[in-house]
């Protein structure tokens, strides 16, 4: 389904230490892509079109808009033109940047200035374009991904993860068992939000993949399910939020993949977060995987995560997940930087202000009079236009978002 050599990410996978030039681990990186391009139907209901800023008419001045999807090419195929009305903003659900060539600007996940460097000298013909290093993954509404009401914190420790290889799931049971020999005094499990659907009470309905990722934890546990629980899939607005805020702690075994999304929505959860140093360590350089404040780094061995839970767990009410992310993230921060990235807005937008797009009086009003909502409204799903899934439904309505070309 995906694009590219997957095989050359396989050694990233459970394996801190790579001995290759950064150049060449640069190129695995870029060598294998989640977007979506025009030869893979079976995925064309699944494309995104995430309009951040819609198309306006406002006082006699014309304004493009943005979209962003990790379908450009094909979107820009099945619907040429679009050009005239939108900027196009890649992104790429993996570790590596977008291939889209027609795209306006592209996500670069991380502010890494020495990747960046590498992507401009490897790609020249796309080296002129905006890289956005703030990819707020999957567009996370931070209201509604948020703390809710529970009666209590009754799950010490949260994993939001597929059972495949690149969660290093193993890893963290190996470290769930150094923590019981450690701490037996104060036991803990591990709750496990799978996305898989499956009868929980016959493992052996999961696929063979995962079913080959759960014999290695059986082989490191012996009894898996006095330190694991798993959960099917869950509704992800009306459930996922629940279990974030049940969480005492939520971890991430990943050295490679994207972003992650679920790290984004423990925090802003107000969830601390437990991940290893080298997570996504050479697409980000110097870039921290979350703000300080918001959780603790582990080494990549199981001793060193079982410790860095323990002190998450004792003094969890010290960090501020939710307040320092949305210092940093968020639709908003989102926005901002986005727009910040086009010079065009800078030049076009009245009373532009770099850094607080957002709370433009004139992108509001012009908002309100061409879509009848705010542009904060708009922004967060106010309107049935600013997120629109799948190839037939963005063609439905593009008239409306096109009405100005």
């Amino acid at each position: 389904m995906a694009r590219g050599n997957y095989e050359r990410h396989k050694p990233y996978l459970r394996n801190p230490h790579i001995n290759k030039p950064i150049a060449e681990i640069y190129a695995d990186l870029d060598a294998f892509s989640w977007e979506i391009f025009e030869d893979q139907p079976q995925r064309f209901d699944t494309v995104s079109f995430y309009v951040l800023l819609p198309p306006l008419m406002y006082e006699g001045k014309f304004i493009k808009g943005i979209y962003f999807s990790e379908g450009i090419e094909l979107i820009n195929k099945l619907f040429p033109g679009l050009s005239s009305v939108f900027h196009s903003f890649a992104y790429n659900p993996w570790i590596g940047y977008p291939w889209a060539p027609i795209a306006d600007a592209y996500s670069s996940l991380y502010k890494n200035p020495q990747r960046d460097k590498w992507f401009r000298e490897t790609y020249p013909h796309r080296a002129h374009k905006p890289t956005i290093p703030l990819q707020d993954c999957d567009f996370i509404n931070e209201y509604w991904i948020s703390p809710k009401n529970v009666p209590e914190k009754d799950i010490d420790l949260l994993a939001v993860a597929r059972i495949s290889e690149e969660k290093n799931l193993p890893t963290i049971a190996k470290a769930l068992k150094v923590y019981r020999q450690k701490y037996p005094q104060k036991p803990i499990k591990l709750t496990v939000l799978t996305g898989h659907d499956f009868e929980p009470s016959n493992l052996n309905t999961l696929d063979e993949c995962a079913l080959n990722e759960w014999r290695q934890i059986e082989t490191i546990l012996t009894n898996p399910k006095d330190y694991i629980s798993l959960v099917p899939r869950v509704d992800y607005y009306s459930e996922m939020p629940l279990y974030y805020s049940r969480a005492k702690a939520f971890v991430l075994g990943s050295l490679l993949e994207g972003k992650n999304r679920a790290i984004m929505e423990a925090m802003s959860c107000n969830v601390p977060v437990i991940c290893f140093q080298e997570f996504n360590q050479y697409a980000r350089g110097d870039s921290p995987v979350f703000p300080e404040g918001a959780g603790l780094y582990a080494k990549f061995n199981p001793e060193s995560l079982a410790d860095t839970i323990y002190t998450v767990l004792e003094n969890r009410t010290e960090f501020k997940p939710r307040y320092q992310y949305l210092k940093h993230s968020g639709r908003k921060n989102f926005f901002n930087t986005c727009i910040d990235s086009f010079p065009y807005y800078q030049h076009n937008i009245p009373d532009y202000k770099p850094g607080d797009a957002i709370n433009n009086l004139w992108l509001d009003l012009a908002v309100q009079q061409n879509y009848q909502v705010s542009l904060n409204s708009f922004l967060y799903g106010g309107s049935p236009l600013s997120h629109i899934r799948g190839i037939n439904t963005i063609q439905q309505n593009l008239g409306e978002l096109t009405k100005f070309k």
